[in-house]
């Protein structure tokens, strides 16, 4: 058997806080459930504002403002959108440390030459290159017949990319399960030849459009279409569960099940729970930004362990990397922004290291940022449509997480001898403009990072 782990990164599409059954969710997750059970939990994972950033962040180690990933490209936008080339992906660190590597699933940073997930470190791919809407809005009856139509692509390294199917309302409710297909058959090719390997799986559900698969009409009490697709979700993990059991190679792998981002809203219909936490996709409050984490190593990482230390979505990088004991291989020529915790998953320390989390919105400005159990609203919005404008107060809002989970009180409004408390807020922000100005010569995105956040 090869000596390094095997690593799977499921990572689902807009999953809240609240989705899973483990979170204190209503529909029946049983298979993710007893994953978490088996590792680490996490109640206080950190994502970025939208698919986009996350999927970059994971990626890089690295801020979104410092890889050009910062926003979802409009339909249509122009330009050279997604990790810029220069990146030193998860996918290329593994690659140069011996590892097989592919992704089966939505990308959704990069469509060019250069910057699909071929260019980017990864042997193989199969799946999307945008985001999962496109199957919807490009089959409108109005949509020019002139306008590119959504296709699903494959590809291998060092060859050109293949359109091998059409990705509209017809095929989006078969994606999860050809993506755990493709991936069920990596995994066993790589197992048959005993090499390491490392399969992102990025799921399309619950991303608009949700089209239940037909497998999953009745698997949950509702008539909505979400509860159905996080249905689908848990048991597509289960099938590449069962799978590295099936193998043998379940102790010599580590997995790991993640949200892209929270939980958000379209038109009337809720595409997902925050929980007992406050606002929804993009808002800046705590349901804006936590999502369901774990995090399995048997016989590694301790099991039944749930825990509330701050960790954030660009910690992936460098923590897996030190799993693996492939930390030198990380980038010495560029800021990281996440953190090694590989000591704390392993239950060697009792936190994680991370004290602070800057959530930033899609033009490359603070929204709010949390310091240990306090958080600080530079923006936020008022309901929890994904669409809402962002307001910004005089003073920024000051809330205590513990006492006032819901974010309902501004402690700035009563006590003024908490403004040190802003202070401790602007501290990652100052760090990171000043860091921004000192490595400008590696470029950030295409148009470079000025320092102006607030």
């Amino acid at each position: 058997m090869n000596e390094k782990p095997n690593i799977v990164f499921m990572l689902g599409d807009n999953v809240g806080w609240g989705d899973l059954g483990c979170y204190g969710g209503l529909v029946p997750t049983p298979r993710l459930d007893r994953l978490a059970s088996e590792g680490m939990r996490f109640t206080n994972f950190n994502t970025e504002a939208q698919c986009t950033p996350t999927r970059g962040a994971l990626l890089t180690g690295r801020m979104p403002i410092r890889t050009g990933t910062y926003k979802v490209p409009l339909p249509g936008e122009p330009g050279h959108y997604g990790l810029s080339p220069w990146e030193y992906t998860l996918a290329n660190l593994l690659s140069d440390a011996g590892y097989a590597t592919a992704c089966f699933g939505k990308w959704h940073i990069g469509n060019v030459p250069g910057r699909i997930p071929t260019d980017q470190g990864f042997d193989e791919w199969w799946g999307i290159s945008e985001s999962s809407d496109e199957a919807d809005y490009t089959s409108h009856p109005m949509y020019p017949p002139e306008f590119k139509r959504p296709k699903i692509k494959a590809s291998v390294k060092g060859r050109p990319v293949e359109e091998v199917d059409d990705f509209n309302r017809e095929t989006r409710p078969f994606m999860d399960e050809k993506i755990t297909e493709k991936t069920i058959d990596f995994i066993r090719r790589c197992a048959a030849d005993d090499k390491p390997f490392f399969t992102y799986v990025p799921f399309t559900n619950v991303h608009p459009p949700m089209i239940p698969h037909p497998d999953f009409e009745n698997a949950t009490n509702s008539n909505k279409a979400a509860p159905k697709s996080i249905a689908e979700l848990d048991y597509r993990a289960g099938q590449i569960l069962d799978t590295l059991d099936e193998l043998d190679i379940t102790d010599n792998t580590i997995v790991v099940w993640a949200s892209d981002n929270a939980a958000g809203t379209l038109l009337s219909e809720t595409m997902g729970s925050s929980g007992y936490w406050r606002g929804s996709f993009g808002g800046g409050w705590e349901g804006s930004i936590r999502a369901p984490a774990m995090i399995r190593w048997p016989g590694r990482i301790p099991a039944g362990v749930v825990t509330d230390e701050i960790i954030a979505t660009y910690d992936w990088m460098p923590t897996l990397a030190a799993l693996i004991g492939e930390s030198d291989r990380m980038p010495k020529d560029r800021p990281i922004d996440g953190l090694d915790m590989s000591s704390f998953m392993l239950g060697e320390d009792d936190t994680s290291g991370r004290e602070h989390f800057v959530y930033m919105g899609t033009e490359g400005e603070v929204i709010s940022v949390k310091w240990k159990t306090m958080k600080v609203h530079f923006r936020y919005t008022e309901s929890t449509s994904w669409i809402a404008p962002y307001i910004k107060p005089q003073i920024p809002m000051v809330c205590d997480l513990i006492s006032d989970p819901h974010e309902t009180i501004d402690l700035m409004q009563s006590d003024l001898t908490l403004a040190w408390v802003i202070g401790a807020a602007l501290r990652p922000i100052i760090a990171l403009a000043q860091s921004a100005d000192k490595y400008r010569h590696i470029g950030v995105g295409e148009e470079g990072f000025d320092g102006y956040l607030i």
